[in-house]
């Protein structure tokens, strides 16, 4: 409700000599005559204090000053000066207007309400009067002044007699009492229904404390709580007189439609929904309407029919769905649910048509009876569907304890020992068995990844094979000791494995830190690749990098060995081949020209030096420092420009 404060004033002109009491406005006291007349516009005119002494005394009907037999037309302003005692203080009154035209109305210079808009091109801007009465109250007792700012400038010719303006103010609880009478018969309806509710509440919120998985339970408890709280809102403003206490009503109207809402859309995802974004999404509008309700309740009411319309769109599809799903519980709780969504549907249909209002009272008998039955079919729709679902899962449940019990005492106690022993023995049996056959099974996959790329291997295990691929972008590397044979003349055959072997697993780890793929060792050569099977655009700098740690290790270990070894590297990027050959003894390998002229890279190399081609040194020029040899004569091949890595810049 709104208070508006009107201050007083002095006033020393000739006014009406009445003293308004509050016994005047609870009879209604009307502003007829004795009001002050001015044509023309003059935004000053609102004051309080505004000299009207000369101005001309009209009765604000009909618009009539001496000088304007036919009646005004046009702007004008009128006052009114009455004082009140100090009875009809901080008492909500009520002000109701009818014309035929727009107007402004101000008290003490305070502009209290518009009706229609003053200035209008066309007479759809013109109101014949207030939708409800506007209400107000007085701070001070003494003198107060009504300022009317009328326009009936578009008022067609014929009515002139009524182009005025009527304005009365009554004591608002009176009014209330008599634009809202009481009816008894409906308060007894309002207060069965929300006993009836408050107790179908309280028994499903007791029901989901003691087994709180069934969730359903909740939101149903909640929704008959919403249904008690709505039913006796309405038995407030269906049974009081006192204005105060209907308004505060009115508030609370939006929290009980909000959790109406909120349980129906709970209830419905909670039993058929399969995936709960969509209730999620609502519960958060549901907690921000009452923040968006207290900064702006219109915009709270306008975004809360929305989202009750969107609840009954959802109830629809959703049940809907689970129907077409042939879920039991759908039939047995969605007729119920699809009918009270009908008649939910229906009732907002009709207030949309009627502007917000269906009057009863104009319809015939049938009719009626029609709106009567649809509103005992929207209150037991719901709450019927959902006892008969109860019923049976109750049924169900019973059913199927009574089978357990059945054969518990079909089964002798000894015969059950030995189902129990055999039991655990089965189990146990399982476990180990289940333990060996993953030992094993990790122990074959970890032989595959030793064998074959990672992502071949996977593949190999899903499909059964694994196709040839082709790698456009890749590094190939080659490595081979010098004077390997002589070396193994002076060794014997156990110190060279070991040997081979010490470098071999060096090398292998510096190709897993590098990211390169080990292919395959030929002798005392070793074969790597960059760039598969994940395709990698440093394919060239991690081959580089890899080969200079190669060289490192050699050094250090000719260092730590008599016998050691010195080697050759060679590198080049390019495209190529790659997979598994045969059905047998499973060997990934690589093909293509890259391949052969990494090799000739390698062969063409020198001791402790890495040989890369130009293709590769255009990929590694601005990490690597790279000395240029020219071009030297490459079998099969032709003349090829080389270079010898130094060290990274």
């Amino acid at each position: 409700m709104l208070l508006l404060l009107a201050g007083q004033w002095s006033y020393a002109q000739t006014v009406p000599a009445a003293t308004l009491t509050i016994d005047s406005f609870r009879q209604g006291y009307n502003f007829i005559e004795s009001w002050k007349f001015r044509a023309g516009d003059d935004t000053n005119y609102k004051q309080a204090d505004w000299p009207d002494a000369d101005w001309v005394t009209v009765d604000s009907r009909y618009l009539k000053p001496s000088d304007t037999a036919a009646g005004y037309r046009g702007i004008a302003w009128l006052r009114y000066h009455f004082r009140t005692d100090t009875s009809a203080l901080y008492i909500p009154l009520s002000m109701t207007i009818k014309q035929n035209g727009a107007s402004e109305i101000y008290l003490d210079g305070m502009l209290l309400y518009t009706v229609g808009t003053i200035g209008a091109k066309d007479k759809s801007g013109y109101q014949t009067g207030l939708g409800y009465p506007y209400i107000f109250s007085l701070r001070d007792t003494g003198w107060h002044t009504l300022a009317v700012r009328y326009d009936n400038t578009l008022v067609p010719a014929g009515k002139m007699s009524k182009a005025g303006i009527y304005l009365s103010i009554d004591e608002a609880n009176g009014y209330y009492s008599y634009y809202v009478p009481d009816h008894e018969e409906t308060v007894s309806i309002l207060m069965l229904i929300t006993g009836v509710f408050v107790a179908l509440s309280f028994i499903h919120l007791l029901l989901f404390v003691f087994y709180w998985k069934a969730v359903y339970n909740l939101f149903f408890g909640l929704y008959n709580l919403s249904i008690a709280f709505l039913a006796y809102i309405t038995f407030i403003l269906s049974s009081t007189n006192d204005f105060a206490a209907s308004n505060q009503a009115l508030n609370w109207l939006f929290y009980g439609f909000l959790l109406f809402g909120l349980s129906i859309t709970g209830f419905v995802n909670n039993l058929f929904g399969k995936r709960k974004t969509r209730f999620y999404i609502l519960l958060a509008i549901a907690l921000l309407l009452p923040i968006v309700y207290l900064l702006h309740t219109r915009a709270g009411v306008f975004v809360l029919v929305f989202y009750i319309l969107f609840v009954v769109v959802e109830g629809f599809f959703v049940i809907i769905r689970a129907m077409l799903r042939r879920e039991r519980a759908a039939f047995i709780v969605g007729g119920g649910v699809l009918l009270f969504f009908c008649m939910v549907a229906i009732l907002i249909v009709g207030l949309a048509i009627s502007g917000g209002e269906i009057d009863t009272t104009k319809t015939s008998g049938w009719v009626g009876a029609s709106l009567g039955t649809m509103f005992i079919a929207l209150m037991v729709s719901f709450p019927i569907s959902i006892s008969a679902y109860l019923a049976w899962q109750f049924s169900n449940t019973s059913n199927r304890l009574k089978k357990q019990l059945d054969e518990v005492e079909r089964l002798s106690e000894e015969k059950q020992q030995i189902l129990e022993s055999q039991n655990e023995q089965l189990e146990l049996q399982v476990s180990e068995r289940t333990k060996e056959l993953q030992q094993e099974k990790q122990k074959s996959d970890n032989l595959l990844l030793n064998i074959l790329p990672q992502e071949v291997a996977e593949e190999l295990k899903e499909k059964g094979e694994s196709k040839a691929q082709y790698y456009d972008e890749v590094s190939v590397l080659f490595t081979d000791f010098v004077n390997f044979t002589a070396t193994a003349g002076q060794l014997g055959v156990d110190e060279l494995l070991a040997e081979l072997n010490v470098n071999f697993t060096a090398f292998d780890q510096i190709m897993e830190k590098h990211g390169l793929e080990k292919i395959k060792t030929i002798g005392d050569a070793y074969l790597a690749v960059s760039g598969l099977p994940v395709k990698n655009a440093a394919h060239a700098l991690n081959a580089v990098a890899a080969a200079l740690d190669i060289l490192a290790f050699v050094e250090a270990r000719k260092k730590e060995v008599p016998y050691g070894l010195d080697i050759r590297i060679g590198i080049h990027s390019g495209s190529l081949i790659a997979g598994i050959v045969g059905v047998k003894k499973f060997a990934f390998d690589i093909w293509g020209d890259t391949v052969n002229t990494a090799a000739r890279m390698e062969q063409n190399s020198a001791p402790g030096k890495i040989n890369i081609s130009e293709g590769t040194q255009l990929l590694v020029k601005n990490t690597f420092a790279c000395t240029y040899r020219g071009k030297l004569q490459v079998k099969g091949k032709g003349e090829m420009d080389m270079y010898f890595v130094e060290n990274e810049k």
